[in-house]
């Protein structure tokens, strides 16, 4: 077990030691590959093979994930079809560590004879064929895998990993992407029930069931079947004020007790201070109201006060989390 933890911290040392290192990538030739992507005409287009294949991959999910359109390209299949994926002004961003394999070479070769294309190189040795053949080389200063037989590779990996997150940090600006562009690539999820707004899934105007304090109750039973089947309206005072909220609960124990509900008007059978939440919290935050209140919607204010809108559970499950 000693020698397990040893050989363990020795992996994680040279890890340190290759992200320790890359401070001194970040020059002239990363400023470059960022001018590169940012002034492309076309797309991101990233390729490796390996394990620096699934470095490329997570790359393009990530560039896709902050709006950027970006594809991954194995190099293989590009040279049997996948080519198609290529078009005049695309960024290729190519990683290969050893900057020799054939694979990535072969397919680099060919697009740029084929296409009008800019080429990032992501190495551990920018005198490689692989740089050779590129705009800009940004340097994977790793000499040590941290592999006790120094050939899997794993520092490399790592600091191939942390490399295209910070281009991806780079390419993007809080000032032209925020919170609510990221959550319409994420719908779903918990990162969707995060930074989806409740004012995005509201039903709003004709489409809130309301009634007022002095409505009869059988037309308010029509409210509550029109709108959807959703058995529930919320009652407005004289001055347009949410006072309450009648619900097929409340007119259950309403007729327990009264038997009928003829002559009787929507004062009598709502139940007052109705649960509410503000249009710009979180359907998480919702989600955890409803069932910390146990109903299944929320009335929807606005930073005045004002109902604007009313939120459903179904709706919620049926777009978010099912």
């Amino acid at each position: 077990m000693k020698n397990a933890n040893k050989r363990a911290k020795y992996t994680l040392e040279k890890q340190i030691e290759g992200l320790n290192a890359l401070k001194g990538s970040l020059g002239d030739d990363f400023e470059r590959a960022i001018l590169l992507i940012k002034n492309r005409k076309g797309k991101i287009v990233v390729t490796g093979v390996g394990k620096s294949g699934f470095i490329g991959m997570k790359m393009a999910a990530t560039l896709v994930s902050l709006g950027h359109t970006a594809h991954f390209m194995h190099p293989v299949e590009a040279l049997h079809g996948d080519t198609g994926l290529v078009s005049d002004g695309d960024v290729i961003i190519a990683f290969s560590f050893s900057g020799k394999s054939p694979e990535i070479n072969r397919i680099i070769s060919y697009l740029k004879k084929t296409f009008t294309i800019s080429v990032i190189a992501i190495t551990g040795n920018c005198n490689s064929p692989l740089a050779e053949q590129s705009n800009t080389c940004i340097l994977v200063p790793v000499t040590e895998e941290g592999c006790p037989l120094n050939l899997a590779p794993m520092a490399s990996t790592t600091t191939s990993l942390v490399i295209a997150d910070l281009i991806a940090s780079a390419l993007t600006s809080p000032d032209s992407f925020n919170k609510k562009n990221f959550a319409k690539f994420h719908p779903g999820g918990s990162l969707g029930l995060q930074l989806v707004q409740v004012s995005e899934v509201m039903l709003v105007g004709k489409d809130i069931p309301l009634v007022t304090e002095e409505t009869p109750m059988t037309d308010v039973l029509n409210e509550m079947e029109d709108r959807e089947r959703k058995g529930v309206a919320g009652v407005l005072d004289n001055n347009g004020r949410l006072v309450g909220i009648i619900t097929d609960g409340d007119t259950r124990r309403f007729l327990i007790k009264n038997t009928t509900l003829t002559g009787k008007f929507a004062k009598d059978v709502m139940t007052r201070n109705p649960r509410t939440i503000p249009e710009g919290e979180s359907i998480e935050k919702a989600l955890n109201l409803m069932k910390e209140y146990k109903v299944t919607h929320l009335f929807v204010t606005n930073p005045s006060d004002e109902l604007v809108g009313i939120v459903y559970l179904r709706t919620i499950l049926d777009e978010y989390v099912i």
